[in-house]
């Protein structure tokens, strides 16, 4: 009898310690009420329902947390344990997530899917290594120079207030080598400085233009996409350990199937972008092809500058390469 009661004792203080449940608090540039977050939340319900509230989600949108800069610090200190950053943001931790991230690597979306299911994995294990969980890469679409006057040549742009992000050094690279002096801002900044002046073009995605009011400040956007963006959310290995095997498994599988069917609505959300900044009175200037030729030489010359710096990893890059270029000869067979 005193044997039963002992181990229903233990029993029952174990207990508690099994049904505890992890909260992991993530944060985000993206604005509340977008598709992105709306997604991210159904997923949060998913995950919370499937893992009996083991495991919980608590979102800060909108910047409430800071720059990426910051969420990752305080995902350093434990204050957070993850953050929807861009790839640029964690290219101090391994340059692996610079890898998509280089000027006219890509032509369109479809050359980007193409090659995804081969060489998302060396991100995910490039950063696992440095202690940080990917959950998802999320397809945030091209970027384009935006500005107040038509811009068609790096000399255009010579004369032109250009906002960087801040720490992206491969856009800094591009630019000076164009005999340009950008401006590194937060993204949190990049509103504030176009209404005063201080900055009057930008590198953005037509998404991103319009949810953060930029566009309403830009007039002319350069019809010769730079470079494709992509987002990451990561999760600190500290905390996501903590999380049982099989619950870990369901917070995979649910963002994953989330990251896939944002990539989807992302694609959508693009297409409408674009007509809507078009509607809205943005002209969208067409480059000759000497321009065009003018514009890929200079990042070429970036990415010989880049490679010297270790930015990107420079041997997956090149394979990368490799395999675009052999579906490009595919289909023009």
């Amino acid at each position: 009898m005193k044997l039963i009661t002992a181990l229903a004792l233990t029993l029952s203080l174990l207990s508690p310690l099994a049904q505890a449940a992890t909260t992991l608090k993530i944060a985000t540039l993206v604005p509340d009420g977008t598709n992105w977050m709306k997604l991210m939340r159904q997923a949060a319900d998913d995950i919370k329902q499937e893992t009996d509230s083991r495991v919980k989600i608590k979102y800060f949108p909108g910047g409430v947390q800071g720059s990426d800069k910051s969420v990752l610090r305080k995902m350093q200190i434990r204050q957070l344990q993850g953050g929807a950053v861009s790839t640029g943001a964690m290219s101090h931790i391994t340059n692996v997530t610079q890898l998509y991230s280089l000027p006219f690597t890509f032509h369109n979306l479809d050359e980007v899917r193409a090659v995804r299911a081969e060489y998302d994995q060396y991100i995910a294990a490039a950063l696992q290594e440095k202690g940080y969980i990917l959950l998802g890469l999320s397809e945030g679409g091209f970027a384009y120079l935006m500005s107040n006057k038509p811009l068609k040549s790096s000399v255009d742009v010579r004369s032109q207030k250009v906002w960087v992000p801040e720490g992206d050094i491969i856009s800094q690279t591009t630019f000076e080598n164009g005999q340009v002096e950008p401006i590194s801002l937060p993204v949190s900044d990049v509103y504030t400085s176009l209404q005063t002046g201080l900055i009057d073009t930008v590198a953005v995605n037509a998404t991103s233009a319009i949810a953060l009011q930029w566009h309403t400040k830009l007039s002319y956007a350069t019809d010769f996409p730079l470079a494709f963006i992509f987002g990451m959310l990561v999760v600190d290995e500290r905390a996501f350990s903590k999380i049982d095997a099989a619950d870990q498994a369901v917070v995979k599988r649910i963002m994953a199937a989330t990251f896939r069917a944002m990539d989807v609505q992302n694609e959508k959300d693009e297409q409408g972008a674009r007509a809507a900044l078009a509607q809205n009175g943005m002209q969208f200037v067409e480059l000759t092809e000497e321009d065009k030729l003018a514009w890929r030489k200079m990042a070429q010359d970036s990415i010989n500058t880049l490679r010297e710096k270790s930015v990107y990893p420079v041997e997956l890059y090149n394979k990368l390469k490799q395999s675009l270029n052999n579906n490009r000869q595919a289909a023009a067979q």
